[in-house]
């Protein structure tokens, strides 16, 4: 059996929990790069030595250059800065565009078959900004897909089911233009909204919208990393067993809703190939003109870095 070879650019908090939840689920052989090197090194150290318990044959590498990614069937890109309190997600995209850009230049010179993941922020926009400097990359972001676990999460502890009842989803835009779809959640085979007021709508899409900022605002210099490395994992397994699992994720937009040239998170399907499918869904009014304004903001934000260029 061939064991896959998984290369995550960042050791932080997100990577390094990735590394960690991937290896523990023997997904393959996970190479941790960071530009602190001994950090690295450590943090794959201290991964390895958790391992027995999990009964996992899969080992971390502590990495000390990119050039270490040659060959790998995924690549996580968790690097960059993180928003601090008082940031929004945009504050942090001049700073971590050239990142983005130097590691793409490596995939595509050592893994150009790579599945990319980016969870860097602001993510829609550093993953349309890897695709329209490399079409060819087969590259999605995480886009809403932790918006809608925290989704999941609110609606299951207000009314007071298992997680696992509730379905759900987020579109749009990592950000606070995210439209957290309460028309198209549902409890056991029934439409949420017949389980809640108008009060509870409102106050529920508020937490899912604030979800990370008040994570930030408690932790004060550091981001949540917990929830993001879990659904990064869940989203690496279904690319490398070909689940063909559905998650609102940031992909390129090619005429879906009427948009093009831009990055919005939609529910698309992930298996061997990547991302496969996207779906469409019957908007409101309501939801389509929340759409429009994602899709506004991309547009302003890919003139600004167009202009740069």
């Amino acid at each position: 059996m061939t064991v896959r070879k998984i290369f995550i650019a960042g050791a932080g908090n997100v990577g390094s929990a990735a590394a960690a939840f991937m290896a523990t689920k023997q997904l393959g052989n996970i190479y941790l790069y960071d530009i602190l090197e001994d950090f690295a090194v450590g943090q794959a150290m201290d991964i390895n030595q958790s391992l027995p318990y999990w009964r996992s044959d899969s080992k971390v590498t502590g990495c000390r250059s990119l050039g270490e990614m040659e060959g790998a069937d995924v690549v996580v890109i968790t690097a960059g800065g993180k928003r601090a309190e008082g940031m929004t997600r945009l504050d942090l995209l001049y700073q971590n565009l050239d990142i983005m850009y130097e590691i793409g230049e490596v995939v595509m010179a050592l893994a150009p078959d790579a599945f990319v993941h980016v969870t860097s922020n602001p993510v829609d926009v550093l993953t349309w900004a890897l695709k329209e400097r490399w079409p060819k990359m087969k590259v999605t972001g995480l886009g809403c897909a932790l918006d809608a676990m925290r989704f999941r999460f609110f609606l299951a502890e207000h009314l007071n089911v298992s997680r696992e009842a509730v379905n759900c989803t987020v579109i749009g835009t990592h950000d606070d233009n995210m439209i957290p779809l309460v028309n198209r959640a549902d409890v056991g085979g029934t439409p949420v909204k017949e389980h809640l007021s108008a009060d509870d709508e409102e106050r529920l899409i508020t937490l899912v919208k604030h979800g990370g900022g008040d994570i930030v605002k408690r932790l004060k210099t550091r981001s949540g990393f917990f929830a993001a490395a879990t659904k990064v994992t869940q989203i690496v397994e279904s690319h490398l067993h070909n689940k063909q699992h559905i998650f609102p994720l940031s992909v390129i937009i090619n005429g879906e809703y009427g948009y093009s040239d831009m990055a919005l998170s939609l529910p698309v399907s992930i298996g061997e190939r990547g991302a496969h499918k996207v779906f469409e869904f019957d908007l409101s009014d309501e939801e389509r003109a929340q759409l429009d304004v994602c899709a506004d903001s991309m547009r302003t934000v890919i003139a600004e870095i167009r202009a740069r260029a």
